[in-house]
């Protein structure tokens, strides 16, 4: 990526207030202190702050795990166009991958721009937070803004354990102090409030929750609510908490809960909200009941006579919005097919003359110098790369726009033909194919072909060097109850079959398992496996598709198996 403007402009524009070599984690929280002072000299909220200072976090430790030692400069745009606040990290070695990594991309959301310029002599990555009219940088500020900066010296390590020592008692003071305030207002109200776990057990409950229910919380934990929930309401209540629980969603609820005093169930509006952990994990729900008894009597009997004169209208309407719906679907989809093939053909048809042209020079030139005919190689190799890669994208978005109706199909004859569609490539490579007899499932088998063809390729091509490919291919059918935990959102009333697909090539890291799914992500280079990076992002389609999952384990020079989960 090119910068807009050159290198002096730059510096002209920009006013730099402080510089922070980027050595350890110490010059990072350095660097998150300076920015925070910047923000806060600038005028800027407490949120404000935290936002410019996260970015530049962010942005300087990509860099340091790129290359040793890079340089943190802060400084402010003055100019009267566009004032800013401005932070550059640069190195002559820093490397800007594209596209951006993840912890950049989390920066340019909290910035107002992110530019990555290359200079020719160093790389920098420049984020600029914009301020408003009332923040305007004068040359009186800036000259202040400087000496505060000078006279601020960093911290030792020593002190800003200590610091954050100090910081944490406090909080920790403050803590126990909203604690007890908040037990104070819950015990006075006459609703239930309670926090819970995943699982439903209570962590607290407020002082009405044990004299309503006549239980303590280890009681109501222990039974479950098995004497408080009405008999007929408890399935209802458990099933629908442990789908919303399990989706990490907002519950809520009306059941009959037993008073203790009267032995009388009145219904209850049961509500609760997750709440975020420092991991970014929903650990607990907090929530309250409510007596809706009244509310839901005189409900009821209102809806039982406005919803019989109803019914028919609102099924009517139903009926025609949902024709409405498919036929702009079918629309939809036939003008994204359409698009799909043109665009493909318009982009594919340069490409060609490209290459028809590259063997002209080529055939007409037969002097040409090595390195004019290496550039020619390169600029056809790039080409028929560049083929293949529309070709991919192509197949990838068919896979949305043309779904065909669902069939019975045989994966034992969808593999045989995947065999015989790559039989040369197994001849070629000595590979050994190990199979059991696969089931027959519901589904499209033109894309259940493209699957199996994309997994045996990929066994194939990523071998070990100088050892024969092994790929071992075996099913089993399994209930909902032996799916993996993450894929509990399947059907959970259906059985599923288990397809494992091995090999003993040279792996991957399993920290990589959620990237390799994704289009154009590679774990290796061109130079060393040709390749597109859409392979398997047609297989997670296909598997996504026929209502199925698709996931894998492996280990660098231990070979990799994928495991796909469809629908019995």
């Amino acid at each position: 990526m090119t910068h807009p403007y050159l290198l002096g402009e730059f510096r002209e524009i920009m006013e730099e207030l402080v510089k922070v070599t980027l050595d350890n984690e110490m010059d990072l929280i350095v660097a998150h202190k300076r920015a925070m002072k910047l923000a806060e000299m600038a005028g800027l909220s407490l949120a404000s702050q935290t936002t410019f200072a996260t970015a530049v976090s962010e942005v300087a430790r990509y860099a340091m795990e790129q290359v040793p030692g890079p340089m943190l400069t802060l400084g402010a745009d003055s100019s009267l166009r566009n004032q800013s606040l401005t932070a550059v990290v640069e190195d002559k070695d820093l490397v800007i991958t594209n596209p951006l990594h993840q912890g950049l991309l989390y920066a340019q959301r909290l910035v107002d721009k992110l530019e990555v310029i290359n200079t020719g002599v160093n790389n920098r990555i420049v984020l600029h937070y914009s301020l408003r009219i009332s923040r305007r940088i004068s040359n009186e500020r800036l000259a202040d803004w400087r000496s505060q900066f000078n006279a601020d010296q960093p911290l030792s390590a020593y002190d800003e354990i200590k610091q954050k020592n100090e910081q944490l008692r406090e909080l920790a003071m403050r803590l126990q102090a909203s604690e007890h305030h908040y037990r104070q207002v819950t015990n006075s109200l006459p609703l239930m409030i309670f926090t819970v776990n995943e699982s439903g057990q209570l962590l607290y409950a407020n002082h009405w929750t044990t004299e309503f229910t006549g239980s303590s919380i280890q009681t109501l934990n222990q039974t479950k609510w098995s004497k408080v929930i009405h008999p007929d309401d408890q399935a209802g209540f458990w099933g629908k908490w442990a789908k919303q629980i399990g989706n990490e969603r907002f519950f809520q609820h009306e059941c009959r809960l037993r008073e203790e005093a009267t032995q009388t169930y009145f219904w209850h509006l049961v509500s609760a909200q997750p709440a975020n952990s420092e991991r970014d994990k929903f650990a607990l729900w907090t929530g309250f009941a409510v007596n809706i008894d009244a509310q839901k009597i005189v409900g009821q009997t209102l809806r039982e006579n406005e919803e019989l004169a109803q019914a028919k209208n609102k099924l009517e309407q139903s009926q025609r919005k949902l024709e409405a719906t498919v036929n702009e679907l079918n629309q939809s989809n036939d003008k994204l097919s359409q698009f799909a093939y043109i665009a493909s053909h318009d982009l594919q048809e340069p490409l060609r003359k490209i290459q028809q042209f590259g063997d002209l020079l080529r055939s007409r030139n037969t002097s040409l110098p090595s390195e004019d005919l290496s550039y020619l190689e390169r600029m056809q190799a790039a080409a028929g790369r560049m083929s293949v890669l529309i070709k991919d994208l192509l197949s990838y978005s068919r896979l949305s726009t043309r779904l065909r109706p669902s069939a019975a199909v045989s994966l034992d004859q969808v593999l045989l033909s995947t065999l015989e569609n790559l039989s040369v490539t197994i001849e070629e490579t000595n590979a050994q194919i190990q199979l059991e007899a696969l089931p027959t499932v519901q589904g499209d088998s033109s894309q259940l072909g493209q699957l199996f063809q994309n997994l045996m390729s990929n066994a194939l091509k990523f071998r070990q060097p100088a050892i024969s490919p092994i790929i071992t291919i075996s099913s089993k059918r399994i209930t909902a109850m032996d799916l993996p935990a993450e894929l509990r959102f399947l059907n959970s009333m259906q059985d599923h079959y288990r397809i494992d697909v091995a090999d003993n090539g040279i792996g991957f890291d399993i920290k990589y398992l959620n990237r390799i799914f994704q289009v154009f992500q590679r774990l290796h280079t061109k130079s060393e496996y040709s390749g597109t990076g859409v392979g398997l992002a047609i297989c997670e389609k296909v598997v996504t598709n026929h209502g199925g999952a698709i996931t894998a384990t492996s280990q660098p020079g231990f070979g990799a198996t994928f495991t796909i989960y469809l629908p019995a």
